[in-house]
């Protein structure tokens, strides 16, 4: 079954298909699709099918970015997340509006039991979007990352060792 759009107050959140990653990789004026968004989308156009609750974040029904799982639900049910949108984007709490509403969808599903988020060093704003939506910093992580958790609601905060891959 598809992923459903998800709206927010400002953003139109588009599950990528193929078909739809096929439309989305010529250069726009604003930024898009920036360098991470492309190699997103030429992996879902490789597959032929959709990404697992992978988001186009549209505001205004222009794409600005990105944001979604990223990798498979591990089998102690830790979920990572990746988000990012262009430059002009950010700032405006775009950003913390999109992972937001991806969070609770994917903490709605079946054996969600933790979100993780790796941020590059010097990553503020990233830190910060992540910060404000209950995710805390735990050990583990790339080298020179850092790695953030948040527990799905009504579980206890575990803030074990960690591993994750993805880089916001």
């Amino acid at each position: 079954m598809p992923d459903p759009v998800l709206h927010t107050e400002r953003l139109t959140l588009r599950p990528i298909t193929a078909a739809l990653a096929a439309t989305l990789t010529a250069p726009q004026t604003n930024g898009f699709p920036r360098a991470d968004d492309l190699s997103l989308l030429a992996g879902i156009q490789a597959s032929g099918d959709q990404a697992r609750d992978a988001y186009v974040v549209e505001h205004d029904g222009v794409p600005i970015g990105t944001v979604g799982a990223a990798g498979a639900l591990s089998p102690d049910g830790d979920q990572e997340i990746g988000f990012g949108l262009v430059v002009a984007a950010r700032g405006r709490g775009l950003a913390t509006e999109a992972v937001a509403a991806v969070c609770a969808r994917l903490e709605a599903g079946a054996g969600v039991r933790r979100l993780t988020a790796e941020v590059q060093p010097g990553n503020n704003a990233s830190m910060r979007v992540l910060q404000r939506l209950g995710f805390v910093p735990v050990q583990g992580g790339s080298t020179g990352h850092q790695l953030l958790a948040r527990s799905a609601p009504g579980l206890p905060d575990v803030r074990p060792h960690l591993i994750g891959r993805h880089v916001c």
